[in-house]
């Protein structure tokens, strides 16, 4: 990071980041959205979520409220976002299995009219590989086998082949 990135960090980021999340803090990630390669910098997304009003859940909205995509260090895509919210926004960073990143991804992809043709097809990979991740994910967490009902089954319907009495 060149050393005015770094004072500005310093100067206008880190006084905005909390520990903890509390009551009015926004949360904000940022993650590597695209490797660096012989054609292209890497680039990173930084986002945020406004805090929810204090009569409703403490969940954060789906969407990000705020997005900005920076090349070369995480700093300066989290700089580039804390410059686009309201001055006094106080910020808990999570990390990005907190959030989806593939759909913040997919967000500035949708978003951005700018974003060159090389770019544009990196970040749309991103999303691929970020997509099959969590399908993966959910293939090896989530099951809909259930071991009482499995006994209920071969209880009632026995042991024999396609499941039907008789093996029909």
């Amino acid at each position: 990071m060149d050393r005015i990135i770094q004072q500005r960090f310093i100067q206008d980021v880190v006084p905005r980041l909390t520990r903890r999340w509390t009551d009015g803090v926004w949360v904000a990630c940022v993650f590597r959205a695209v490797a660096a390669s012989d054609t292209l910098h890497a680039h990173f997304i930084a986002a945020a979520w406004e805090p929810p009003p204090p009569d409703e859940p403490p969940i954060i909205a789906r969407l990000p409220d705020a997005t900005y995509l920076a090349p070369h260090e995480g700093e300066r895509a989290l700089l580039g976002l804390v410059e686009t919210l309201p001055s006094a926004t106080r910020l808990c960073l999570a990390g990005p299995r907190h959030i989806d990143p593939a759909l913040v991804a997919q967000v500035v992809l949708s978003a951005d009219r700018n974003l060159t043709p090389a770019l544009r097809e990196a970040l749309a990979a991103f999303v691929g590989a970020e997509q099959a991740r969590n399908e993966h994910a959910i293939r090896e967490t989530y099951t809909d086998r259930d071991e009482a009902f499995e006994a209920f089954k071969k209880n009632l319907l026995g042991t024999s082949s396609g499941g039907l009495p008789g093996g029909a």
